[in-house]
């Protein structure tokens, strides 16, 4: 909006500099050497949260290239992408997300082995949570994870230090980062993909926590490479910008039936304190999702003319209880290349969220120290995807957790 202020939040930490004289790396045959003392922490997790800002534009991006009625109707494609739709991969990172997200929705869909309410399921009321912040902030973070550990796999002289300069040098490129550490050409580091993938993709699946790396791993090193050859489906994604439901069935079509097959597993049994827990966190969830889709589209109805063209992404402050536009504090649109603020607030709690850089937003401390907060750390908690999601086939570390800590709850006096 114009004659708004455009000054930054903070002070944003500079771009490191990589050291002079990183230390040698070790000679052939001998173990790989840390040589994380070139790299101060600052810089480490300053790369670490820049890296992070590239791969969240990309999911952004990715997302706005999905049918967003497909996303409306079913649980699927955006399970896909939140759980399964990590970036890394032989293709470019936002292809990597689309193709990863796609693939992963056919192939394992979501089973519903709780009928808690006896009633069907309205994917449109869960999809505020399927989208969540925390959702897109947890595969950025575990993408990043993802990527260090493929490319530290296929360059084993690399220090952790080395590795995320390299992926921040190339933005967030594997086969660009490989021919930067290898001082070679994209090509090369094409072929050193070719030969080497299953196993790197395999460890950085495992890294990422993908819920089958070995699966995941043969869909990236051998399946989606002669799915390509043979359908150009890297064409399709240049040329079809945006996404449509029959783009989407067709590679669901070309990609799932060359997927090997996964094993049966034995039914989970669940004890009625996780049945229970489950059913009663999704009902808070979609109750908490309504009230935030009726302020955003109270806000969108306010601020977006009819006659929009091409999506926009929209920032907006409210009170999620409004009852009228008054409630709206701010709605802005923002640009993912220029615009992109924060607030202390977001950054400790790990919200991905694209602020505009106007001073008009609330925000929750502004002025502060980026290379002070820490961006190292999984999310260690289960967040609103995991029990809407919830698959008793294949969620069986999440179904533990919830019984370890109901017994927990029960053993309190």
């Amino acid at each position: 909006m114009a004659g708004r202020p455009n000054r930054r939040r903070g002070a944003r930490a500079q771009a490191p500099v990589k050291p002079a004289s990183p230390p040698p790396h070790p000679v052939d045959g001998a173990l790989p050497v840390e040589n994380d003392e070139a790299w101060t922490q600052s810089d480490r997790r300053t790369m670490r949260r820049q890296l992070l800002d590239i791969i969240h534009r990309f999911y952004i991006d990715a997302i706005s290239r999905l049918p967003p009625g497909e996303l409306r109707r079913t649980a699927g494609l955006a399970r896909g992408l939140l759980v399964g739709g990590h970036c890394f991969g032989p293709l470019h990172p936002i292809h990597n997300i689309v193709v990863n997200s796609v693939c992963y929705a056919a192939a394992l869909p979501l089973r519903r082995p709780l009928n808690t309410d006896n009633n069907e399921s309205d994917d449109g009321d869960e999809v505020h949570a399927l989208l969540s912040t925390d959702g897109i902030a947890r595969v950025c973070h575990r993408s990043l994870d993802g990527l260090v550990a493929a490319l530290r796999h296929l360059c084993p002289s690399l220090s952790a230090g080395e590795a995320l300069w390299n992926l921040f040098s190339a933005v967030a490129d594997l086969t660009a980062a490989i021919a930067l550490a290898n001082g070679t050409s994209k090509s090369s580091a094409v072929r050193v993909i070719a030969s080497q993938g299953h196993d790197a993709f395999n460890v950085a699946a495992e890294g990422a926590r993908h819920p089958s790396p070995a699966t995941f791993a043969q869909f990236l090193s051998s399946v989606l490479p002669a799915v390509n050859g043979k359908h150009n489906i890297v064409q399709l994604l240049i040329m079809k910008n945006v996404l449509a439901t029959r783009h989407i069935n067709y590679l669901s079509d070309v990609l799932v039936p060359s997927l090997p097959h996964e094993p049966p597993k034995t039914p989970l049994l669940l004890s009625p304190q996780v049945i229970d827990r489950i059913a009663s966190q999704k009902k808070q969830i979609k109750d908490a999702g309504k009230q935030v889709i009726n302020a955003v589209t109270m806000a969108l109805k306010e601020y977006i003319s009819r006659s929009a063209g091409a999506p926009v992404l929209f920032f907006t402050e409210a009170v999620i209880l409004s009852s009228d536009e008054t409630n709206i504090r701010l709605c802005v649109p923002v640009d993912l290349v220029t615009d992109i603020g924060c607030c202390l607030a977001c950054e400790i709690n790990r919200k991905k969220v694209v602020h505009p850089l106007y001073d008009e937003y609330l925000g929750g401390g502004r002025e502060f120290q980026e290379d002070e907060v820490d961006h190292g750390c999984d999310f260690p908690g289960p967040l609103d995807v995991d029990y809407i999601f919830f698959d008793a086939d294949r969620d069986r570390a999440f179904a533990s957790y919830l019984w370890r800590e109901s017994m927990i709850i029960e053993a309190q006096p």
